[in-house]
């Protein structure tokens, strides 16, 4: 048996061990788009997705880091006065918060449910995620107008307006949703809608999410700022 097959029945037996992988090594992966396309988070993650998002305030710090820097480049620009200076935000884990529906399903850990996820939407009662929020009144501040992207589809427009009024997200220039029925990926919907945008006399100066699809393709704004999310992978 030759080096490379040595490496490669050791690679076997690691994957099999029920402390592969390394959570914290895992969740960099994701964070840094190395790790793609997953369908669950790694089963002996449960815990630490967890204490990530809940425990240890950690999801916090790390979002408020984010919004932060996010705030800090945008107040350091000089606007036009001949546009409509605008800023994409994604929707779902970017303003409103999905967490409390994904802790009654192992932390991402069990294979999606759309039935299950379907309800949750209809019920609207998603909290809002608190430093995003800061942001969205910050930048409004600076004379820049939030602008809503979200993969969610049409038909959950008017629990979704309601839902985003109460969790503190009164305003926007525009909020755009899927097509229902429409089979078009997250990132290719979203670079065609802001194409539109681009074009109709807006300038993105900023773009924030929780996953690379909101912020990748064509037309993606003059800065992108990229949300910490360990328990899902939207393409």
């Amino acid at each position: 048996m030759n080096n490379f097959e040595n490496e490669a029945e050791l690679l076997v037996k690691l994957r099999l061990s029920i402390n592969y992988p390394n959570c914290r090594s895992w969740h960099l992966g994701v964070e840094t788009s190395n790790i793609i396309n997953f369908k669950t988070v790694p089963a002996n993650c449960k815990d630490y997705v967890e204490d990530y998002l809940i425990t240890s305030q950690q999801y916090r710090y790390d979002s408020k880091t984010v919004c932060k820097e996010a705030y800090f480049y945008a107040k350091g620009l000089a606007l036009r006065n001949d546009t409509y200076n605008v800023w994409i935000f994604d929707l779902d884990d970017t303003l409103l918060s999905n967490v409390p529906f994904y802790a009654k399903h192992g932390y991402g850990t069990e294979k999606h449910d759309p039935e299950a996820f379907r309800k949750w939407l209809e019920v609207g009662e998603a909290p809002g995620l608190p430093e995003t929020l800061h942001l969205y009144n910050n930048i409004q501040e600076l004379g820049i107008e939030p602008i809503l992207l979200t993969e969610r589809f049409q038909e959950f427009e008017e629990v979704t307006l309601k839902n985003l009024k109460d969790a503190g997200f009164p305003y926007w220039r525009h909020i755009l949703f899927r097509p229902t029925g429409s089979n078009m990926k997250t990132a290719n919907f979203k670079s065609k809608e802001r194409k539109k945008l681009e074009k109709s006399g807006h300038t993105i100066i900023g773009n924030i999410g929780d996953q690379y699809a909101d912020l990748t393709k064509d037309n993606p704004g003059r800065r992108t700022f990229k949300l910490p999310n360990p328990l899902y992978y939207e393409p």
